[in-house]
């Protein structure tokens, strides 16, 4: 005889247990009109709908409580990583935490296992054990994670919100700790017999509240790199778009991803928000990337953080050659540079005892095959968080680059950082598809050039006009070359007083680099030499010189470069 269902049958019943004892009825004494506070404020389409039935009754809960939906979490556990999400996470100032872990559909119990049923049959289901390592988790790290919090109460409890449960489930999760569809009439009252049986009596301060709000719900800002030159750099502070809090929900579960995305879509920004959101967590991270100056820039950005390490990869290499007292030739080649360094690093990596729990990669269409193994050989565990940011177009030291390893891939489309005008020029490169998110902003500004006299004329004819009619300032200015030559022509001229200086030399004039090394980096305004537009390589070079500007572009070159780019 099959044991009984529960959605088919009102009474499930183990073998050996007897009938449940009715819950006794009561008004909660926190309930009143005004409403819990909920993150996110409304639930994506594609939530289970008995997620969404708890969700509706949760939101009816009093005003001090806040209600967090599908909060992933990723820790460290008996030394190696660990991940989980907490269907919902309940959190209030006069009692902690309480985690509330959802099952919908049909339960069968047989043997002391438990079973869901649903369309695709039986699955084996253990939502008592995803509730406890949530609520463990959790606790350890914000207790961690937020300077004072020394105790943190905190409860959690299982609902079945499709069906009536009337028996024991057996010693692992008491009957008052089991919800089910009765009490979606009244989640104050169900919610307050839990809080009863955990005795939750934690008392925070409303900073307490806000800052484990803030990290189970983070708003995000993030400073974004405007220029190399240390001295030049400042932040400008932008909201995460919904689709990059999407993807950083999902990284919190990956432990090997390959996040492609196009010019502008905020790669860069997600590694390093995925590196301080790691560290927070207590994972010791590299993240580095191709590179030098962007190795730079994220060096500086997490110079106080003590468990990450950041920058470029052969610098990276270098220091740790060099710190383990082994040699490192005079004038390296390029045989060097890509095959040997790896090796010499991995065995740096070994004499120091150095390794990492989490490993970025940011533009790694850029990183040679051996050079992955390496880095994954820096990993303290096999499973530690892989993660590999991309951009195929922007592959401009070698072509056919294949991804590290078999991962579901994770793809940005939403252009963040460049205005309509110049996203729509850049699509033009490959013929990729128009954005259609894009903010608007100026026309992008086309000057025709045909010798390197009249290129520099040009040049300096756009900038005068930024510096002296636009007001722009001169930091947020970058002038860009396909050819090193025509970078080393400019610098040093003058213009409106202002020197056009190298990147190294970390002046006060207007910043002169090759598309090479501004990779990765962006300014507000930037004036693009591109003196051709043929081969596939100097297709993918137009591609990264012309996204790096942010709100005003201006692109000087030979008339054919203007139609190709659609500017004449």
């Amino acid at each position: 005889m099959r044991p009984p269902v529960a959605g088919s049958d009102p009474m499930v019943r183990p073998k050996g247990t007897g009938r449940r004892r009715r819950r006794p009825r009561h008004p909660s004494p926190w309930h009143d009109p005004a409403m819990a506070r909920t993150h996110p404020r409304r639930l994506p389409a594609d939530v289970p709908g008995s997620e969404r039935r708890v969700w509706e009754t949760l939101r009816r809960l009093d005003d001090p409580w806040r209600v967090f939906h599908g909060v992933a979490w990723q820790s460290l556990r008996r030394g190696r990583p660990d991940d989980g999400e907490a269907d919902f996470v309940l959190l209030h100032p006069d009692h902690g935490i309480l985690v509330v872990e959802v099952k919908g559909g049909g339960l069968l119990v047989r043997d002391g296992e438990w079973f869901g049923r649903g369309s695709q049959g039986l699955r084996r289901i253990d939502p008592v054990e995803q509730a406890v390592s949530s609520k463990k988790a959790l606790v350890r790290y914000l207790v961690g994670a937020i300077d004072g919090l020394e105790r943190l109460d905190a409860g959690h409890a299982v609902w079945f919100p499709d069906v009536l449960v009337d028996t024991d489930l057996g010693p692992a999760i008491p009957d008052v700790l089991v919800l089910d569809r009765r009490d979606l009439g009244d989640a104050a009252a169900a919610i307050d017999r839990i809080v009863a049986h955990w005795r939750l009596e934690t008392r925070l301060d409303e900073s307490t509240v806000e800052a484990i709000g803030e990290r189970l719900a983070p708003t995000v800002e993030i400073r974004h790199v405007l220029a190399d030159d240390v001295a030049e750099i400042r932040a400008r502070q932008v909201v995460l778009t919904e689709e990059q809090r999407r993807a950083l929900d999902g990284l919190r579960r990956a432990r090997r991803v390959i996040v492609y995305g196009g010019a502008g879509t905020g790669k860069t920004v997600l590694a390093v928000e995925r590196a301080r959101r790691l560290a927070a967590d207590g994972f010791r991270v590299l993240l580095t990337c191709f590179n030098r100056p962007l190795g730079d820039a994220l060096a500086g950005r997490f110079a106080d953080v003590a468990n990450v390490t950041a920058g470029n990869f052969h610098g990276l290499a270098h220091r740790w050659i060099v710190e383990a007292g082994l040699a490192f030739p005079d004038e390296p080649d390029t045989g060097f540079w890509e095959d040997r360094i790896g090796e010499l690093a991995l065995e740096a990596l070994e004499l120091l005892g150095r390794s990492f729990d989490a490993v970025l990669v940011d533009e790694g269409q850029d990183f040679l095959p051996s050079w992955f193994v390496v880095l994954e050989a820096t990993l303290a565990h096999d499973d530690g968080p892989f993660l590999v940011f991309c951009d195929p177009h922007q592959a401009i030291y070698r072509e056919g680059w294949e991804p590290p390893f078999a991962a579901v891939p994770y793809e940005l489309g939403r252009n963040c950082r460049n205005t309509r005008q110049i996203a729509e020029v850049v699509a033009r490169v490959f013929d990729d598809p128009e954005p259609t998110e894009a903010v608007e902003g100026l026309p992008v500004d086309f000057r025709a050039a045909e010798d390197d006299r009249e290129i520099d004329r040009r040049v300096h004819e756009a900038l005068r006009r930024l510096v002296v009619d636009e007001r722009v300032r001169p930091g947020e200015i970058v002038v860009l070359t396909r050819a090193r030559g025509t970078k080393d022509r400019l610098v040093g001229s003058k213009v409106a007083g202002l020197v056009l200086v190298d990147a190294e030399r970390r002046g006060d004039g207007v910043v002169v680099e090759t598309i090479h090394r501004f990779k990765g980096l962006e300014a507000d305004a930037a004036i693009v030499v591109l003196d051709r537009l043929e081969s596939d390589r100097d297709r993918a070079l137009a591609y990264v010189g012309l996204s790096r500007a942010r709100a005003h572009l201006v692109v000087v070159g030979p008339p054919e470069v203007g139609r190709r780019l659609g500017l004449r």
